[in-house]
């Protein structure tokens, strides 16, 4: 079968691997994508919150100066805490660490003494405006509520004679609107680890020359801020970091507790600029580590798991159906050569009984002639198809592949003379016989065994038998089998014996020379003398071979075993 055939189970599973690992990736990134929405919605309405509370805190910076405005004036101490009191009531002052006025004045001896009346006036305070400045203005800090210790440790306190905050301040009076500060350390922090701070101001003036009287101002703990929008109901699951400006370590005014989520599908970012009075926030928002996707990627996986599945599924299945194909294939080649094989055994045996009826019929003709009585014809012709019988079982056990010509000989001549046989007498090399050749050294054998006993030495107890066989190198690469049977007798035979030496010229000398001369093309002679008698046979060895083994001896067997 084909290259493609034997692959097609391997071909079966990674295509549905394939198409299952895109149905799983196409699934995995769209789930990925909508959580990312999801999560970018979620950091979207968390920044709005913080936007909201600084809008609100703006508001309460505008209406503060509203208040100042409606004055003309900046109000006294009691006013300004009765406001801020009630403003201390809305839900819109959490996150802001108070309110308060900075006077804006000209350095020098006599705004000292003016701002420390006022701050004794407002607060029972004793004290002057700090820390020294070379500046040509202050902007000391004379009003600040609520009323805590570290907004009255603030009081005094000249805004102006810091680089960053006066940045601020000559941008709000400048552009005469709200400003918010680069990140600062309020001066209200005490901790050894203080919060990063920032402040807005919002400039107040005179209401018919226009000049600058201060700012109204508020500071703010950028952690309380951040906090006060992020911990409202419902807490969303995120982790924020902020910088004042661009991203930098000496930038970072913010970072939430804990750690980003490292969960799988939890890598969103977003990333968002702010605007806060003047000043740009940059934000980074990721999920915190209580964040769970809004949908599980357990679909996806599961989806992957499934395909691997169903392919090999699908592959032992195409692998089973290609072994039932190779199995019904062999059937049916099995099935035709057995019925091959039959047609072929029913061919043989028909060409084996036509031949053994042949012979049989001649058997009993020749048989016929040479008897007298009936009973003679009997004994001789039982002889001779017991001796072909013999060959026939003989081949029968080696499935007609052929017999050993030492065992046939053994057989025949054991048939005759008992089983007291020597076969020591008995040697040659091992030499396998064909069908024809076995049948037709048996009924040789049969016939000089049967001679000897009627005639000749086998009918004295001294006796003797000696058969050996060799091959035979005759011309070129021809060989031939050569048989000697030599009968030896201490008794010389009596001359009323004339078959002894073959000299009758009977049925089994005509049967002999017929077998081996006919049959297997080869020649009979036989050497009569007083004491015994010389028959060898010869025929070509390819006439008699099956299968050629290397020659051997059987007294080369008998010296190996010694």
């Amino acid at each position: 079968m084909g290259l493609l055939y034997r692959l097609q189970p391997a071909l079966v599973f990674f295509v549905v691997v394939f198409v299952g690992l895109l149905t799983a990736a196409a699934s995995w990134y769209t789930i990925d994508q909508a959580n990312r929405m999801s999560f970018a919605a979620m950091a979207d309405r968390s920044v709005q919150r913080l936007r909201d509370r600084i809008d609100n805190h703006i508001l309460l910076i505008k209406s503060t100066e509203a208040l100042f405005a409606s004055l003309g004036e900046v109000p006294s101490a009691e006013q300004f805490k009765t406001y801020v009191g009630r403003l201390q009531k809305t839900e819109q002052f959490s996150g802001v660490q108070g309110i308060g006025f900075a006077r804006y004045v000209r350095t020098g001896p006599q705004s000292d003494v003016a701002i420390s009346a006022e701050l004794a006036r407002n607060y029972d305070v004793d004290r002057a405006p700090w820390p020294e400045t070379s500046e040509e203005n202050r902007t000391p800090i004379v009003l600040l509520e609520p009323k805590t210790e570290r907004n009255v440790a603030a009081l005094g306190y000249d805004m102006y004679s810091e680089l960053t905050r006066r940045a601020a301040i000559l941008a709000a009076l400048t552009e005469q609107r709200l400003r918010a500060s680069a990140a600062v350390k309020l001066v209200q922090e005490k901790s050894d680890e203080p919060q990063a701070g920032f402040l807005i101001y919002m400039p107040f003036f005179a209401k018919n020359s226009g000049r600058p009287l201060g700012f109204v101002y508020a500071p703010f703990r950028v952690t309380n801020l951040f906090e006060s929008a992020f911990r409202r109901v419902p807490v969303s699951p995120i982790h924020v970091t902020a910088w004042d400006g661009e991203p930098a370590t000496s930038s970072l005014i913010y970072e939430s507790d804990g750690h980003p989520s490292n969960r799988i599908g939890a890598d969103h970012t977003v990333v968002t600029a702010i605007e806060v009075a003047g000043q740009t926030w940059t934000l980074e928002i990721r999920p915190s580590e209580l964040y769970h996707s809004p949908v599980d990627q357990t679909r996806s996986v599961m989806l992957a798991i499934a395909a691997f599945l169903l392919a090999a599924a699908l592959a032992t299945s195409s692998r089973s159906q290609q072994r039932a194909i190779e199995v019904g294939e062999t059937l049916r080649h099995e099935t035709e050569r057995a019925l091959t094989e039959r047609e072929f055994l029913l061919q043989e045996m028909k060409h084996r009984i036509k031949n053994m009826i042949a012979r049989v019929l001649a058997i009993s003709r020749q048989t016929a002639r040479s008897s007298e009585t009936l009973p003679e014809f009997t004994q001789s012709f039982s002889a001779r198809l017991q001796a072909m019988a013999a060959s026939q079982d003989l081949l029968a056990r080696t499935a007609w592949q052929g017999a050993d010509l030492k065992t046939l000989l053994s057989q025949e001549l054991r048939q005759i003379f008992g089983d007291e046989l020597d076969e020591d007498h008995l040697y040659g090399p091992e030499v396998e016989l064909n069908e024809t050749a076995a049948q037709a050294f048996g009924l040789a054998f049969h016939e000089l065994a049967t001679n000897s006993l009627k005639y000749g030495s086998a009918r004295f107890n001294s006796g003797k038998l000696e058969v050996s066989w060799s091959v035979k190198n005759v011309s070129g690469r021809h060989r031939e089998l050569v048989l000697n049977w030599s009968e030896r007798s201490e008794t010389p035979l009596e001359p009323q014996d004339p078959d002894a030496g073959g000299h009758k010229g009977g049925f089994g000398t005509r049967l002999l020379d017929a077998t081996m001369r006919i049959e297997l093309g080869g020649s009979i002679s036989s050497l009569p003398h007083d004491l015994g008698i010389d028959v060898t046979i010869k025929v070509p060895f390819d006439k008699v071979i099956s299968n050629p083994k290397p020659a051997r001896t059987a007294r080369e067997r008998r010296s190996r075993k010694s």
